[in-house]
């Protein structure tokens, strides 16, 4: 399997993939700081997985996804290969890549908001920081296989375009109604509210704040939330693993 990992990883590693992981955290942080640097920390997590995180991922996926696509997959079936094992490991080579952007985004914040001490009306402890960044990690896994998979069916931007009609406006709007385990695109948003105290619409989540209940700030959530787009992950990983392997007979 290391061997699968290696040769995806280097497909990507000198592209424009490889710098995104960069480039989408830094902006993140960027917007918040030149937009609003009193609230340096918590608009920097909003703006990053309401927004940037899910285009990130989606152009991500659907380019390592488009990498052997463009050839109509002949570089690989051509080749003695396993190929559920070569769409595991570009599912897992998409899940480091987004791992290390979530976590320069982490440190990023921690050094301008607890180090620096900008943005101490938005700021947030290093503990909070680091769990949601985790839980952040988690809850975006199941879009993975799914952007890799729409990436090949209907192409980039229709794929960009759903994931952020999903968490800009569903993850949004539901994300505070009981509702919102009905659609996964409002776990992220929901999760961050009683860990960084942040209402998906970006205001802080406080007595005076529209929107706000004070059930929101409930950590009773979390597990399940964690669970549930856990297992559309493994799901979502097992489906479209047995797709591509599929095109072998084709």
């Amino acid at each position: 399997m290391g061997t699968y990992f290696k040769s995806e990883y280097l497909k990507v590693k000198h592209t424009f993939i490889g710098k995104l992981v960069f480039i989408a955290p830094l902006f993140s942080m960027f917007l918040s700081f030149m937009l609003t640097s009193q609230y340096f920390e918590i608009d920097s997590y909003n703006w990053w997985y309401v927004m940037l995180l899910p285009g990130m991922i989606s152009i991500l996926c659907t380019s390592v996804a488009a990498k052997d696509k463009k050839m109509k997959n002949m570089a690989v079936l051509s080749l003695p290969v396993n190929l559920r094992k070569v769409w595991v490991a570009k599912i897992l080579v998409c899940v480091c890549m987004t791992t290390f952007a979530v976590m320069i985004h982490l440190f990023g914040c921690i050094f301008i908001g607890n180090i620096l001490g900008i943005g101490k009306l938005g700021a947030i402890s290093i503990i909070n920081a680091v769990f949601a960044s985790i839980v952040l990690i988690i809850t975006f896994l199941w879009q993975v296989p799914l952007c890799m998979f729409l990436g090949s069916k209907i192409r980039m931007f229709s794929t960009v375009l759903i994931n952020l009609v999903g968490y800009l406006i569903l993850g949004v709007l539901l994300a505070i109604y009981n509702t919102l385990w009905m659609v996964p695109y409002a776990v992220p948003s929901r999760l961050m509210i009683p860990i960084i105290k942040v209402l998906p619409n970006g205001l802080r989540a406080v007595q005076e704040s529209q929107t706000f209940r004070p059930e929101l700030l409930s950590y009773s959530v979390i597990l399940p939330g964690i669970i549930i787009t856990a297992v559309l992950f493994v799901m979502f990983s097992f489906f479209t693993a047995k797709w591509y392997e599929n095109q072998e007979a084709r």
